[in-house]
Parts: C-alpha cells; sequence; structure tokens
C-alpha cells in the first residue's frame, strides 16, 4: 500500500514538472509569434519590405499550429492531474461548499463555461474587413466577397495596362513612380492555390511560369520562395502575363 502511494506521488510530479514545461513553452511560442514573426503589415514596418519570417524553417502560421498541438497536451496532462487528485478535490470541494443542491449548482456551471470556452472559437463568425480597414460584422460576406472580387479584377487590369505600356515603351518612370505590380494584394501567407482562386487564373499554369511543381499549389508563397528562389514581383508578373493571353 505505502509503495502504490509513493508511486503515486512520483506520477503526479512528473505530470506536474511536465505541465510547467508545456506552460513555459506555450508562453515562449506565445512571445516569438508576436514580437518575432510579426505579420506582413508590421514586417513592411519593420523590415522596410515584404519579406517572410521563419525559425527553424517555419512560419508564424505553422507556429501557430504547434502552439495548438502543445495546448491540446496540457489540456490532457490537466484532465490526467484532476483524475489523480480526484479523492482530494472532492474532498476539499465538500468542506468548500455545504449541501447536494449548490454542489451541484457549482459542477454544472463549471462544466458549461469550461464547454462554452472550449467550443466557441469553433463556432463564431468573424468580422470580416477589406484592406481600406471597414469591417462587416456578423458574418454577412456576400457584398464583401463580390467587392474583393471585382476589385481583384480591377487590379489585374491596371496592372496588365501597365505592363503593356511598359513593354510598349509608353511608360514614363517618373509617372509611374510605383512598379506595375505593386497594387496586387498578394502575401506570403498566401498559397498559390488561393492565389489563383483570388486573381481567376490557372494554378498549372502559375506554377509552370514559376517552374514549381503543380504538386505544391497548397503550400504557402513564402515556403516556396525560400525553396526555389522566386521573388514576388516575379509572381504577381507572372499572374499578369496569364490573364493577358487567355
Amino acid at each position: 500500500m505505502t509503495n502504490r502511494k509513493f508511486d503515486k506521488s512520483k506520477v503526479n510530479l512528473i505530470i506536474d514538472g511536465i505541465m510547467l514545461l508545456l506552460l513555459a513553452l506555450m508562453a515562449g511560442l506565445g512571445f516569438l509569434i508576436k514580437y518575432e514573426l510579426v505579420p506582413g503589415f508590421k514586417r513592411n514596418a519593420v523590415y522596410g519590405g515584404d519579406v517572410e519570417l521563419y525559425f527553424w524553417g517555419l512560419d508564424r502560421h505553422q507556429w501557430g499550429s504547434v502552439h495548438l498541438y502543445i495546448s491540446f497536451a496540457f489540456l490532457f496532462l490537466i484532465l490526467l492531474h484532476i483524475v489523480l487528485h480526484w479523492k482530494m478535490i472532492g474532498c476539499i470541494f465538500r468542506k468548500m461548499v455545504h449541501g447536494k443542491v449548490p454542489r451541484t449548482a457549482v459542477v454544472i456551471c463549471l462544466s458549461v463555461v469550461s464547454l462554452f470556452f472550449f467550443v466557441a472559437p469553433l463556432l463564431v463568425s468573424p468580422d470580416i474587413a477589406p484592406l481600406q480597414g471597414r469591417s462587416i460584422h456578423g458574418g454577412h460576406t456576400g457584398h464583401l466577397e463580390g467587392g474583393s472580387l471585382r476589385e481583384a479584377h480591377q487590379n489585374i487590369s491596371v496592372a496588365s495596362e501597365a505592363l503593356a505600356e511598359e513593354k510598349a515603351g509608353k511608360s514614363n518612370p517618373e509617372n509611374h513612380p510605383e512598379h506595375a505590380f505593386s497594387h496586387l494584394e498578394i502575401h506570403g501567407s498566401m498559397t498559390v492555390d488561393e492565389v489563383c482562386s483570388r486573381y481567376s487564373v490557372s494554378a498549372n499554369k502559375l506554377t509552370k511560369a514559376l517552374d514549381i511543381p503543380s504538386g505544391l499549389s497548397s503550400e504557402r508563397i513564402g515556403r516556396l520562395k525560400k525553396r526555389y528562389g522566386f521573388e514576388m514581383e516575379e509572381l504577381k508578373e507572372a499572374i499578369v502575363e496569364i490573364k493577358n493571353h487567355n
């Protein structure tokens, strides 16, 4: 009996130590994502251009997935910790809350609130905002999606005209200080498929133009840039070229 209690104490100590490490790791990854692997709009201000940031070969979105998996592991250990201390928790709980009805009410409230916090993020509709910053609440995105699609096609048209002028030698650099494709909204966190869907171009044609295997169209552009050595301007130019030849 004594050995059994001693073994249980060691297991509890090991679980507590692992939970401490996981908690510290979650906090550290949160700091990494928040302050080091900053989002695109902050990268432009900090690094002076559209760059991709990696740590150990992973970008901020992938580290976010690692953070989620660690959270699941921490949650599992929390539940295991509660199971192993169930008798002690029950004893203390009965001393703190007198009466069966109040105890039942407290347990139900804690269970409902915990379940709400766990499930609610999967059920909500996010606020959708165009690039200009105006938001639409409540998940009604029909008009916005149509507007975004029209804006994407307008950007393509403007870029096509600028490219045609540039090739014809009619473009005056002083009148066009920005690159012909600078207004196309493409970020390294997007996948090739997402870009093709946004600008209505063929994924096969785009991957071929960039010399990327067609099977990698679901990969993030930032990782593909690093692996295959193309620039964002080349990607934008390829999109305009494909649109012009359609």
